[in-house]
């Protein structure tokens, strides 16, 4: 099996922006992004383990973001945070997801750079959020 290279990764994952910008620009149908999101990502939550709770915060920002509550990000990271989900659930990308046991590698890989490229903006939501319930 060939390595798996960064730009390859990157490549796939350019093809869900366009459509994140579309969904961020339209909250309602986050909705449904997470709907297809949580199942799978609880399903692979062993593979996912080294960004689980990072990640569920950023569901977390998600929804905020979907039902109005949160809109403190900016746009941009909105778009990334739409395109690394919409990489995670497209079941054929770098690695399919029927491979078992690899499938989840590339997934991981990009949730795990849009959790760093978005770490400040989880920082703030989750500041905001421990606050919100105070």
């Amino acid at each position: 099996m060939a390595i798996l290279k960064k730009n390859d990764i990157e490549k796939d994952y350019q093809k869900h922006e366009k459509k994140a910008a579309s969904l961020v620009e339209q909250p309602a149908k986050l909705a449904g992004l997470l709907k297809k999101a949580l199942p799978k990502a609880s399903s692979k939550r062993k593979g996912l383990s080294p960004v689980w709770e990072k990640l569920q915060l950023l569901f977390s920002l998600v929804r905020a973001y979907q039902d109005g509550t949160y809109r403190s990000i900016s746009k941009k990271s909105m778009v990334l945070i739409v395109a690394g989900i919409l990489y995670f659930i497209s079941p054929i990308d770098i690695i399919p997801d029927f491979i078992f046991g690899i499938g989840i590698v590339d997934d991981a890989l990009v949730l795990k750079y849009v959790l760093q490229a978005v770490n400040q903006e989880l920082i703030a939501y989750k500041d905001w959020k421990d606050h919100k319930h105070n």
